[in-house]
């Protein structure tokens, strides 16, 4: 199921490429994703994952452009503690938007 823009409630985000399996739902379960807004020049798809252990997982991937394919880097958190934590590090609207699409948002 489609994760809303962060952006633009509602909104579905870009699909992941076809014909390619997501290797963390392989260990886990998609519980929220979000996407940076449309005409960012590196655009950027978050997914946040909740393992039958309670643990979190994002996979952050970076779209590189047409014929380039994307770069992800995968993060596993111990708790939601770990997972505040870290996102609240960055401090960006992505963070926040990933966050809410997983309700997440409210302590």
């Amino acid at each position: 199921m489609p994760m809303p823009h962060p952006s633009a409630p509602g909104r579905p985000g870009p699909p992941p490429p076809t014909g390619l399996t997501d290797p963390v739902s392989l260990f886990a379960v998609p519980i929220g994703r979000a996407a940076s807004p449309p005409g960012e020049a590196l655009p950027v798809i978050q997914t946040l994952y909740r393992t039958p252990d309670d643990r979190f997982v994002i996979r952050t991937c970076l779209h590189l452009g047409p014929g380039r394919g994307q770069a992800c880097d995968v993060m596993v958190y111990a708790d939601e503690d770990a997972l505040r934590e870290a996102l609240s590090a960055g401090g960006d609207g992505l963070d926040e938007a990933l966050l809410a699409a997983a309700g997440l948002d409210r302590p």
